[in-house]
């Protein structure tokens, strides 16, 4: 595994204790983010104003806000994907939500379209009811939430999360996959976000050896030819 690699997972455990934005103390509204958060401000309420607004070169974005779903479980807003609650026993509310009255919810959600380079990674949720579990997953890699916003709306306590991974590959088809749970029943899934962001690869410790020779070999050339001048 490189060092770059490394010291990115190492920064990605140590998310859940950053606070990205203040819990909210305003009336919730649901099927819009609240706060901003990882730089990005959309509102999330419509495909013109996504929570993703301005997203980096290259980078990859979808969205649901479950205007179709389970009929058509592919990104509401821009992105290749998919979501899938997993148990079976959860149904889409007239609200536009995912929810569940008998068992905490599962889902898998994956984001396409990646090159074989390394990304910076979140998955952001928003939720209604009872709390999402603390940790997710990404290509099998364990990080925890950041809570972003929490406070009452019209159903019930509104939470919105934030996980990030850093410096991960997607799987050798370029879809990077996620998976995430309810804590109990009676989560009602508001929002999905998934944005990942193409970062510049840090040199393994040999190359930077090979950097070095290159250069004081460089430096050498410059004296010598100084000298013959």
């Amino acid at each position: 595994m490189s060092v770059s690699l490394l010291v990115r997972r190492a920064a990605a455990l140590s998310f859940s204790c950053l606070t990205l934005a203040a819990p909210g103390l305003a009336h919730a509204n649901a099927a819009v983010w609240d706060t901003a958060a990882a730089g990005q401000s959309g509102s999330g309420a419509s495909s013109a104003s996504p929570w993703v607004s301005s997203s980096a070169l290259n980078a990859l974005v979808a969205e649901w806000n479950f205007m179709s779903y389970p009929a058509d479980n592919t990104p509401d807003i821009a992105g290749s994907g998919a979501l899938t609650e997993t148990t079976g026993a959860a149904f889409a509310t007239s609200g536009g939500n995912i929810y569940s009255f008998s068992l905490p919810t599962s889902f898998v959600a994956t984001l396409g379209g990646a090159g074989t380079g390394l990304y910076d990674v979140y998955l952001r949720l928003a939720t209604l009811g009872t709390s999402v579990a603390s940790a997710a997953t990404l290509e099998g890699v364990s990080a925890n939430r950041a809570v972003t916003f929490s406070a009452s709306a019209s159903q019930g306590m509104e939470e919105e999360s934030l996980w990030l991974w850093q410096g991960v590959s997607a799987g050798s088809d370029g879809t990077f996959t996620f998976g995430f749970n309810a804590n109990s029943s009676s989560m009602s899934l508001d929002q999905v976000a998934l944005y990942a962001t193409p970062v510049a690869s840090v040199p393994e410790p040999s190359t930077w050896s090979l950097m070095l020779v290159g250069v004081a070999a460089s430096v050498l050339a410059m004296r010598r030819r100084r000298t013959q001048a």
